[in-house]
């Protein structure tokens, strides 16, 4: 009965919500309505009724019924109010249902001619005195405490103890009650003789009118009302039409004063579940709504969400174009300039040599910048391999000091129970150089800590960090005593081309591509990094159940580094200038060399009489079949004929993206000639 449209939003409960205009008015539409009825009833109070003996049974078991679950509702609301006016009320709504039950059972001619439990022909008349006086007596406690009181930070525990206490509390005092009606009977004065009231019974009921007039006045003096306040007052006004028609100004038990009080008694018991039902279900529909709010701003937060990562998508690839762009306008700068040098000085080899090598070193450079993107892009060729960490970074050390220099200490903390991993051992130790570098120059002098051991990951971590996956882990730290990274540098740790270096110094990509090879590798990389203290980055790799093998300096044998190649070799390739260059180079190596730019011309010479000893194919062609597709239709057609692939994407990416097998034998572009040799040499004999 509270309107939904002006209550606050953030009112708890009825206790604490304050009662709304159309609530008022429609508690006093309905307290003159009572008043109206009431005076109706007045002239007829004493006319007697015929004794309905199904009356007193349903009466106080319904009247029951609506007082207890208006005490558990008050007992809900004492849990989200936390106030104690409101559990002394579903104290008193708790001993007047219990009561009521008590009146029932005592009442004469019901169950026995005297009642249950040893009543007397005063027992239920006593019972419904206490009754009428009681509930008031509560009422006026909950208007006096709740002035004084604000709502406690209880805790679940202490509240439950407290709702227990208080209904102890009432089942004592029902107890207590009942027993002087029922053994102390004698200590009562008579009330009631053969069903009709006697003098006593007018003096008993007067004062608790009265009672009933107090509450009514302490609980109407305050100033601002609460929705519960409200229908408090209504309920009493209810039950003070109750005690007077059926204890006052009637003659006795089944007239109408009787009958019409207990009615009056029952609307009393009605009016606050009722509320409490209405007010549940306004409740409900603010939830609803609310619900639909949060839906609708879940919905505004994901668009905005998806839109800002649109725009740091746009952004990363905005960055990333410029700085591809720049290094590599400038290392095209080299390339064309000494070619344009060597055009010019044809007649002199030594500016030639020197021009050639000035060029090769810039295309070294490209190359090394392209892998490092497609590390991060996690699309380079992958070889990985079962190896002990340990030693592979043993092995770099030497290297890593030549690299830091001698001011910079390195300390290595390497577990020696060590779980395997499968990594390419080669990206492993370009992250680790990375990572040193980046770490040198944070600091003028300092130390460098490398640590390793076995981690778990487990449930716990993943709820914190969603983007990990639980298992087994080798975790490599590396951590220095430089500078740190302030929060905003550290959220873009990882992108490609940002670096807080000077102009020349660094490219931004060797976080990237550690970032890129911990990835690829099924792992993940973290930060940790304070101003004034340092930073720790550290790589989770997953460990692999396989032997790790040995990793020594490679040593080349004289078998392929000797001699020139023999045989035919068909080579697809869709680029022009790739195909031609890397035919010239077949032909400098020794090959006869057959070419074909697609999938259909490579067949239309497999079914030929030409001979062809190896397929040497780019991956990806024309014409909607794939390199590793065309060496099986041409091995088909050749059972014979060696494979040898060729590809910018790693392996696992053209499983990814393409479908193809990811353990296929695939030589990764851009590639030099002596490791072209090498590979062929291997394919053909093998």
């Amino acid at each position: 009965m509270n309107d939904p449209s002006t209550s606050k939003a953030s009112d708890a409960y009825l206790a604490t919500a304050t009662a709304t205009l159309v609530a008022k008015r429609w508690a006093l539409a309905i307290s003159i309505a009572l008043f109206g009825g009431f005076c109706a009833l007045v002239p007829f109070a004493r006319v007697p009724m015929p004794r309905i003996e199904a009356f007193i049974p349903i009466y106080d078991s319904t009247f029951a019924l609506n007082n207890l679950l208006t005490a558990g509702g008050l007992a809900v609301g004492f849990r989200r109010s936390r106030l104690w006016a409101v559990l002394v009320l579903a104290g008193g709504y708790l001993f007047t249902s219990l009561i009521a039950l008590l009146h029932m059972g005592t009442f004469p001619g019901l169950f026995s001619s005297t009642g249950l439990l040893g009543a007397g022909p005063q027992t239920s008349a006593w019972l419904d005195a206490f009754r009428h006086g009681a509930f008031p007596l509560f009422v006026i406690c909950y208007a006096l405490l709740k002035p004084r009181e604000t709502a406690s930070g209880q805790s679940q525990t202490d509240i439950r103890s407290h709702v227990r206490s208080a209904a102890v509390g009432a089942i004592a005092a029902v107890s207590f009650l009942a027993l002087l009606a029922t053994a102390g009977q004698q200590l009562l004065p008579q009330i009631v003789n053969d069903g009709s009231y006697t003098t006593t019974m007018i003096a008993v009921s007067v004062p608790v009118l009265l009672i009933g007039f107090i509450a009514l006045a302490v609980l109407g003096s305050r100033r601002q009302h609460s929705a519960l306040d409200l229908w408090l007052m209504v309920v009493l006004c209810a039950w003070v039409f109750d005690v007077t028609l059926s204890t006052v100004i009637n003659a006795g038990r089944f007239d109408i004063g009787f009958y019409s009080g207990r009615l009056y008694g029952m609307f009393a018991a009605s009016v606050v579940p009722i509320v409490l039902i209405v007010e549940a279900a306004r409740l409900y529909g603010r939830v609803d709504e609310a619900r639909a709010i949060e839906e609708e701003r879940n919905a505004e937060l994901a668009r905005s969400r998806e839109e800002l990562a649109q725009a740091q998508r746009l952004e990363a690839i905005g960055q990333l174009t410029g700085g591809v762009a720049h290094d590599f306008n400038n290392l095209l700068t080299v390339v064309i300039g000494n070619l344009d040098l060597i055009s010019g000085a044809l007649h002199d080899p030594e500016k030639i040599d020197r021009f050639a090598q000035s060029a090769m070193k810039a295309a070294r450079r490209g190359e090394h910048l392209v892998r490092q993107l497609l590390t991060y892009a996690r699309r380079q060729i992958s070889h990985p391999q079962t190896v002990n960490l340990n030693q592979l970074i043993a092995n770099l050390e030497n290297l890593m000091h030549r690299v830091i220099g001698e001011q910079i200490e390195v300390v290595s903390l390497l577990s020696p129970v060590l779980a395997p991993v499968k990594v390419d051992p080669a990206q492993f130790e370009t992250a680790m150089l990375n990572l040193a570098i980046n770490s040198r120059d944070a600091m003028a002098g300092g130390r460098i800590t490398i640590e390793t051991q076995n981690v778990t990951v487990d449930r716990q971590s993943v709820a914190i960090d969603p983007e990990i996956t639980p298992g087994s882990y080798l975790m490599i730290a590396v951590s220095d005593s430089g500078a740190g990274m302030t929060p905003a540098v550290l959220a873009r740790a990882f992108d490609p081309f940002f670096t807080t270096k000077e102009t020349g110094k660094g490219s931004g990509l060797g976080l990237s591509q550690v970032y890129g090879f911990a990835m690829t590798a099924g792992g993940y990389v973290r930060i940790y990094s304070e101003l004034g203290i340092g930073t720790t980055v550290k790589l989770y790799l997953p460990q692999s159940s396989s032997l790790p093998i040995l990793m020594e300096p490679a040593a080349e044998t004289a078998s392929l580094q000797s001699g020139r190649g023999r045989g035919t070799i068909l080579l697809v390739e869709d680029d022009e200038d790739v195909l031609a260059v890397t035919a010239e180079s077949l032909q400098e190596l020794g090959y006869q060399v057959v070419t074909a730019i697609d999938a259909a011309r490579a067949l239309e010479i497999l079914r030929s009489d030409q001979p062809n000893d190896l397929l040497f194919s780019d991956v990806i062609i024309p014409g909607g079949t794939n390199g590793a597709q065309l060496a099986v239709t041409a091995r088909r057609i050749r059972p014979e004929l060696k494979v040898l692939l060729t590809s910018g994407y790693t392996a696992a990416a053209l499983s990814l993206e393409h479908g193809l097998p990811n353990n296929l034998n695939v030589v990764g572009k851009p590639y030099q000639r002596d490791e072209l040799a090498k590979k062929l040499t291997l394919a053909i004999s093998g």
